[in-house]
């Protein structure tokens, strides 16, 4: 039983090949965006981040009122 095991140079190689011909194919379909395209994703990834940083400050807030609440400070 002479199988190919995993860490075999040929499969390594059959990887990487498979690796560069799929970003390969990436770059070739991918395009670089517009000013408008640029600008909505910039939007939806600082309303993102004024997510989770409320939800943060909330968090935070909710512990130090639990935290003086149950220390008695």
């Amino acid at each position: 039983m002479s199988a190919v095991s995993k860490d075999s140079p040929s499969a390594t190689m059959n990887r990487l090949q498979k690796f560069f011909l799929n970003s390969k194919r990436i770059l070739k379909v991918a395009v670089k965006p517009t000013r408008k395209m640029y600008f909505s994703i910039l939007k939806v990834c600082l309303i993102g981040v004024a997510i989770v940083g409320g939800l943060s400050y909330l968090i935070q807030l909710i512990s130090n009122v639990i935290q003086k609440a149950y220390l008695g400070t």
